[in-house]
């Protein structure tokens, strides 16, 4: 399967307190979940009206809002669900048919070739999927920021984020979990022109910068 071929169908979903988004990569009538929540029957609808087979779900971290739906998905599919050893191994996750991925260990299913890529920071096993040009980042890139993370923690950050800056192509495309302004799917040079957390080059500074006191919210980026 070419996963540069593949569609990537984005779900607005939501609670009483988060807004996020959800995603499917679909090929050939194949597919795959990334941290769906909240809206089973939104999602699901659109499975079933374009009749695609969901083979796995795949979740960026452990936080309630990107595993809400995933025993439902993973109990009517039978299918595994994946996250990364670190994130199984640091918390108690309760979700059946649970599997481990490890830091750039290629899988494949069913013709998908998916590398997971640990970015600790906002969780200690926060994992972005990189499938063909798609990277599906969770809470550790937005497009308009990074995720919310403590001082130790944003020392880890800081070491993914420049991880990523190597090993990312320029016109890899970012699919996160939450927005706040910005639409998803922007490629990682606009990244590396807007979001000024790519362009720290003092752990230090980034440091002091995201967890700094004085911001009025913890999503408030610049």
């Amino acid at each position: 399967m070419n996963e540069l071929g593949a569609v990537v169908k984005m779900f607005k979903v939501e609670n009483s307190f988060f807004k996020n988004q959800c995603y499917l990569i679909y090929n050939n009538r194949t597919g795959i979940l990334i941290d769906p929540a909240w809206d089973y029957d939104l999602i699901n609808g659109f499975i079933q009206r374009e009749r695609i087979k969901i083979k796995a779900v795949l979740l960026t971290h452990s936080h309630k809002d990107h595993t809400d739906l995933a025993t439902k998905f993973s109990l009517c599919n039978d299918i595994p669900v994946y996250i990364s050893n670190v994130e199984i191994e640091s918390y108690d996750i309760k979700i059946p048919n649970l599997r481990k991925v490890f830091h750039l260990k290629k899988m494949v299913i069913d013709g998908f070739n998916i590398m997971p890529i640990l970015t600790p920071g906002h969780t200690l096993g926060s994992t972005c999927y990189l499938l063909g040009e798609n990277l599906f980042s969770g809470d550790t890139v937005f497009i308009e920021g990074v995720g919310i993370c403590n001082k130790q923690n944003a020392s880890k950050l800081y070491d993914s984020i420049n991880f990523l800056k190597k090993y990312l192509k320029e016109n890899t495309l970012f699919w996160p979990g939450h927005s706040f302004g910005e639409t998803p799917g922007k490629d990682f040079n606009y990244l590396l022109r807007h979001n000024i957390y790519f362009n720290f080059t003092s752990k230090k500074d980034f440091i002091a910068f995201r967890t700094r006191e004085n911001k009025p919210d913890p999503l408030v980026f610049k």
